[in-house]
């Protein structure tokens, strides 16, 4: 992609995850799992009280602000969408522990962070959507201080399974147009010298949200004026069952999963 059309790329992604579509199917985390796994990962890492956090592709700050309520540590949420960050800003002055987190709005490609001055980062089922996977991956590890880690949970697909009806607008909500399998990030992770120390698999945790969304559209399909707010088509949701379907049929295949890797820096 030229700069302009990387530029286009993470703005129509941000304005899709901004969207009250994305709200309403999988809640605030947008991530499978949500804070329970967020907790996994962050006791995985060896997060402490007092360390400083970077939250990569923060959102709506909803894990941002319940690493910092869980671990008391501090917590800088660094999102593209202008919308979401302000919310998050919003949501950190209303919520209890909420000054301990904060959030700007800012390029995963180009951190506004100082070299080494984190302890720590987390990126939830953010580094499929990059368009520059490698530039983020290397500015995550200018940010982190020598020893530190970085927690990455995101959808993993086998090259070539991926059928072409899950591309587009579905294919980016679920963050399978442009992901790897657990082998390319792992890749990813060692070429910005980052050391791996932990790969998991949470597949099941796709399960879950295929059958909370399976329950949303059943409710929509008996309620239609639930979606008459929605900014989206409604090829989108009618074409949402069987494509969730075909999303079960992947998890089942092991084509499709999500993962946990915990990577630490040497070195400088």
């Amino acid at each position: 992609m030229t700069p302009s059309e990387q530029a286009a790329a993470k703005a129509c992604c941000a304005d899709l995850y901004q969207s009250d579509l994305a709200r309403m199917l999988f809640g605030d985390t947008l991530h499978p799992g949500g804070l329970g796994l967020t907790n996994q990962m962050t006791r995985l890492m060896g997060i402490q009280s007092g360390d400083l956090v970077l939250d990569l592709a923060s959102g709506h700050g909803a894990s941002a602000l319940a690493v910092s309520r869980v671990c008391r540590c501090t917590v800088v949420g660094v999102e593209f969408g202008a919308q979401a960050a302000a919310e998050a800003r919003r949501r950190s002055q209303s919520e209890p522990g909420g000054h301990l987190a904060s959030f700007v709005q800012g390029d995963a490609e180009a951190l506004p962070v100082r070299t080494s001055s984190f302890d720590a980062a987390i990126c939830e089922c953010s580094i499929s959507l990059f368009t520059d996977k490698p530039a983020t991956l290397a500015e995550v590890a200018r940010v982190l201080r020598r020893g530190g880690t970085l927690g990455v949970s995101d959808v993993t697909v086998t090259p070539g399974t991926l059928p072409e009806e899950l591309g587009g607008t579905v294919g980016q909500l679920l963050c399978l147009a442009d992901a790897l399998d657990s082998e390319g990030y792992i890749d990813l992770l060692q070429s910005a010298g980052l050391v791996v120390t932990h790969a998991e698999d949470a597949s099941q945790n796709i399960l879950k949200i295929v059958d909370d969304v399976e329950a949303k559209l059943g409710f929509l399909s008996a309620w239609p004026d639930a979606t008459s707010q929605i900014t989206a088509t409604n090829s989108v949701l009618d074409q949402a069952p069987r494509l969730m379907a075909m999303v079960r049929g992947l998890v089942n295949s092991g084509d499709l999963g999500y993962w946990v890797f915990v990577a630490e820096k040497l070195g400088r």
